[in-house]
């Protein structure tokens, strides 16, 4: 609903008791702004539609995925404390490519911007150090600070493809910066990885090298791990449906 379809108001986002002669805000102004801050979240066209109500549980999914959503459910709802601060702890997605990670992530980070109205970002980590990368050039219009500091600032942020990059120094820097920037803050970040966070699993499946060993124990601080590992790849089956 916008102001201008709004029959409570007729488009002025006011509401007028003629009683008292006081005006006060049309629930449509409260929608509105909440569907701008969906806009603002950043999230690529690819993912606008992920919603946890849309996210695939039918079929024969086993008893991580249903884990998984029910995670999601139990965080949105614990979000906001009693005293209206928000909960700093947040969540890390971990699997194979096309198990519904980012899915799952996406549809979180739009729950809680309608929810309760927070300000979000969404941000492909590989796709923020080539931006980064691409202010050094001399005429560039923007610095890294320009880049990064929405992104410790934001009230919660979504981190897609945690440790894709190889760890250069730059590389590293930049997500020190970035996550350390959020760990002091106590803001709440959403990570989505094919790397796990502990030691137990092969070392070429862990963060352990791609990350900087100081923001390891972070992230254990930072956000609960989500294991989406024990489930078919979604992608390879549509691909095998559509070929049918």
């Amino acid at each position: 609903m916008n102001e201008e379809g709004c029959e409570l108001c007729d488009g002025r986002g006011w509401i007028v008791d003629l009683a008292t002669n006081q005006a006060r805000r049309c629930t449509c102004h409260s929608t509105r702004v909440r569907s701008r801050r969906v806009d603002d979240l950043g999230i690529p066209p690819k993912y606008q539609g992920c919603r946890l109500t849309n996210f695939r549980l039918a079929g024969d999914v086993g008893d991580q995925l249903l884990t998984a959503r029910r995670d999601c459910d139990r965080y949105i709802e614990e979000f906001m404390e009693l005293d209206g601060s928000l909960n700093e702890s947040g969540l890390v997605f971990i699997g194979p490519s096309g198990r519904g990670k980012t899915h799952l992530a996406v549809a979180v980070l739009i729950e809680l911007a309608e929810q309760y109205g927070v300000g979000g970002r969404f941000v492909d980590f590989t796709s923020l150090v080539a931006d980064i990368q691409a202010t050094f050039q001399p005429d560039a219009p923007r610095n890294q600070a320009d880049l990064l500091r929405p992104l410790q600032e934001a009230d919660v942020v979504v981190v897609d493809e945690l440790g894709a990059r190889r760890p250069s120094p730059f590389v590293s820097d930049t997500l020190y910066l970035l996550i350390n920037g959020r760990y002091m803050a106590r803001r709440p970040t959403l990570f989505t990885s094919n790397y796990y966070l502990t030691s137990e699993a092969d070392g070429d499946q862990t963060l352990a090298g791609r990350v900087p060993a100081s923001l390891i124990s972070r992230l254990h601080q930072m956000a609960k791990p989500i294991l989406i590992d024990a489930v078919r790849d979604f992608r390879h089956e549509m691909q095998a449906h559509q070929h049918r």
